[in-house]
């Protein structure tokens, strides 16, 4: 028993320290070198240490950032709200693919060709107000229409009960993307990086690529959002999209049934293929005046009926699908015109001619057949389906927009591009989220990350250094003289900064290199000439050498203890 509560104890003690490992970061910052392309990790926690000259690429983590935006948010309204949308939608669309599905088995009946497509419509009446999901709002909108009809007994022939009650159906449809759109406004809050170069002198904001746009000296946000929705349902907004797409083919497949039985039902059209040739052959009882109006006529009906057949193979619910009825209503017209003409001049003729006889035959057969298709066109719910279709086709992607892909991938902060830097300026890189009704009056924003790091020269570097060196003759036999003696000396010197070491990069700072002075060891006045090598520590106050006096042809070595400030017209120490 003491082992496991001993175990226990070790647990509970741990669960912080796990739970703050597993905790996702919100920003991952990549260090990419400008001349060898590497990289390299920028730690996540502390002061990092990155080339002054590099690029960084900062890359968020969509999921953390919603996590974090679903801490910030009144989740449970959100929720809960989000929760009666889907399941209302979610009705809406079955009912939709519901109907479009009696639609369907409507036009597909395979009875002999029906004298109207509304008399098989009318029939599914029954079938919809008995069905379980659709008896409700059926039974509704069929007593919105007897009411209507009181009122206005003209209903009748301008609009029949079906369509209309189609009509209302689609009403609900429309509402779908309003909502979705309402939802996602109060659900989302804008994310945004901001970077920010500290100095001495104060600081400066910093670009960073695809998350704020720099023009004319002016910031502009660029609009990247998150949703304050957890991913379960997400996934149910995607069923949703599914759905809808659902809906949108079995949309499509009625459309491609009515191209189909219009199809089916234009070859009864073909009389009119005999027509010149018959009216060729009665050329005999014909006057020429005659056959040319009459050749006319068909002619001008042939290209309709050409037209309208090539834009039935290209029939889609996009693009204006049902301009199909404007190129019918052209043919009859001109289908019309050929009756009377054909009537007005062939029925005093002697009927002895079977082609005259024919030719009124073709035209008596062509307007009854025309009357058929055009019930058959009139009964077809063409707005109903084209807004359906649409309707679904708006609300599949406004629930794409239901996702964190509004969140670029990654953001670049070239820092050579970013204007005068000197090493040890510090950086600030901020992740935010800032809330919709946020604006430039009354700026709310919420950090919810914050990385800083420090610029150096990573690489090697050459750096001149003035100063004054202690320097010891120490071959040189003068006894009266000091042992050390002041000279001036100019060194250049290379460095090599560290990515992981602050210590190294602000206390050490070691250099390396050549450095020349002009002593006067011979104490006449004239000074010589002398170089050799150095070396430096503690950022160049403290420095020690060796070198050859030229001019004695003797060699010396040097102590020096730099001053780290300009003194007044003399730039020791710190000249570069």
């Amino acid at each position: 028993m003491r082992r496991y509560s001993f175990l226990l104890a070790i647990a509970l003690l741990a669960a912080p320290f796990i739970a703050s490992a597993q905790r996702a970061s919100i920003l991952t910052i990549e260090e990419i070198s400008r001349n060898s392309g590497r990289i390299l990790p920028v730690p996540e926690s502390g002061l990092a240490i990155v080339d002054i000259n590099s690029k960084l690429r900062i890359v968020p983590n969509a999921e953390a950032v919603r996590s974090k935006a679903l801490e910030l948010a009144g989740k449970a309204q959100i929720d809960r709200d989000l929760r009666d949308k889907i399941s209302r939608i979610e009705r809406i669309l079955r009912e939709q693919e519901r109907l479009v599905m009696y639609i369907r088995r409507a036009i597909e009946t395979p009875e002999r060709q029906p004298d109207s497509l509304m008399t098989l419509l009318r029939a599914t009446m029954r079938d919809i107000g008995a069905d379980t999901l659709l008896r409700a709002r059926y039974n509704l909108y069929s007593r919105e229409y007897t009411d209507r009809l009181r009122a206005d007994p003209s209903l009748r022939e301008r609009e029949d009960r079906f369509l209309y009650i189609l009509g209302r159906y689609n009403e609900s449809l429309d509402s779908l993307r309003g909502e979705l759109q309402t939802l996602e406004k109060s659900a989302r809050v804008r994310f945004s990086l901001r970077a920010f170069r500290k100095d001495r002198s104060g600081g400066m904001r910093l670009h960073i690529e695809n998350f704020d746009l720099f023009e004319q000296g002016q910031f502009y946000e660029v609009e990247n959002w998150a949703l304050m929705i957890s991913p379960d349902q997400l996934q149910q907004l995607q069923s949703l999209k599914n759905l809808a797409a659902t809906l949108n083919q079995g949309t499509d497949k009625a459309l491609q049934d009515f191209r189909d039985k219009l199809f089916q039902m234009l070859p009864a059209l073909t009389c009119l293929e005999q027509f010149p040739t018959e009216l060729r052959l009665a050329s005999e009882t014909i006057p020429l005046d005659v056959r040319s109006i009459l050749d006319r006529s068909w002619n001008d009906v042939r290209q309709q009926l050409d037209l309208l057949r090539g834009e039935l193979t290209t029939l889609s619910p996009t693009a204006d699908a049902y301009d199909v009825k404007a190129r019918w209503a052209a043919l009859r017209f001109h289908a019309d015109s050929l009756y009377q003409s054909t009537l007005r001049n062939l029925m005093a003729l002697p009927q002895t001619n079977v082609h005259v006889r024919n030719l009124l035959q073709c035209t008596e057969q062509t307007r009854t057949d025309i009357e058929r298709i055009d019930r058959f066109l009139r009964a077809f719910p063409q707005t109903y389906l084209r807004k359906v279709y649409l309707a679904s086709d708006e609300l599949a992607a406004e629930v794409l927009a239901f996702d964190l892909a509004q969140i670029p991938e990654a953001g670049l902060l070239d820092l050579a591009y970013t204007g005068r830097r000197e090493e040890g300026d510090e950086l600030l890189i901020q992740a935010l989220l800032v809330p919709e009704s946020d604006t430039a009056a009354r700026r709310r924003y919420t950090v919810i990350e914050e990385r800083t790091a420090v610029m150096v020269i990573a690489g090697p570097r050459a750096v001149p250094r003035v100063g004054l060196m202690m320097a010891n003759p120490y071959t040189l036999q003068q006894p009266d003289a000091a042992q050390f003696r002041f000279t001036p000396s100019a060194a250049l010197l290379v460095k090599f900064g560290s990515r992981r070491s602050h210590f190294y990069n602000r206390f050490l700072d070691p250099g390396l290199g050549i450095v020349t002075a002009s002593p006067d060891f011979s104490l006449d006045g004239i000074p010589e000439f002398g170089a050799g090598l150095a070396a430096t520590l503690f950022r160049d106050i403290a420095s020690a050498g060796w070198c050859w006096n030229f001019g004695l042809n003797k060699p010396f070595y040097f102590l020096g203890v730099n001053l780290p400030f300009n003194l007044p017209g003399m730039p020791v120490g710190t000249a570069r």
